[in-house]
């Protein structure tokens, strides 16, 4: 059984010169509704390696801005099942699992 992490996301609006930090997507829905899309750049950090320092600072590393998650595993084997069924290189058995799984999903980052 897959269990569903609440995870703050995070985004960057930059209009013109200033940036707007967003962390939820109805927040980032509400602002781009307030400003408008003419001129705005949307920013979406999807890895650590895609921040500059000063974002790594502000997004990861800031006490007052950051937020830790303690991910603890039940049961080890079925988790590496399933990280080989959706990472590996059989595509049917991922399929069937999207499939069998797929109106259960909660939050889908496409």
């Amino acid at each position: 059984d897959l269990t569903q992490l609440e995870v703050p996301c995070r985004f960057t609006v930059i209009e013109g010169d200033r940036e707007h930090a967003v962390s939820s997507l109805a927040g980032l829905l509400a602002l781009i509704r307030q400003l408008g899309q003419r001129g705005i750049a949307l920013q979406r950090y999807k890895g650590l390696g895609e921040m500059n320092p000063q974002q790594l600072w502000e997004t990861t590393m800031d006490p007052k801005q950051r937020t830790l998650l303690q991910v603890t595993l039940d049961d080890a084997e079925e988790a590496n099942r399933i990280f080989e069924t959706l990472m590996g290189d059989e595509v049917e058995e991922r399929r069937e699992f999207i499939q069998q799984n797929a109106l259960e999903v909660q939050n889908l980052d496409i």
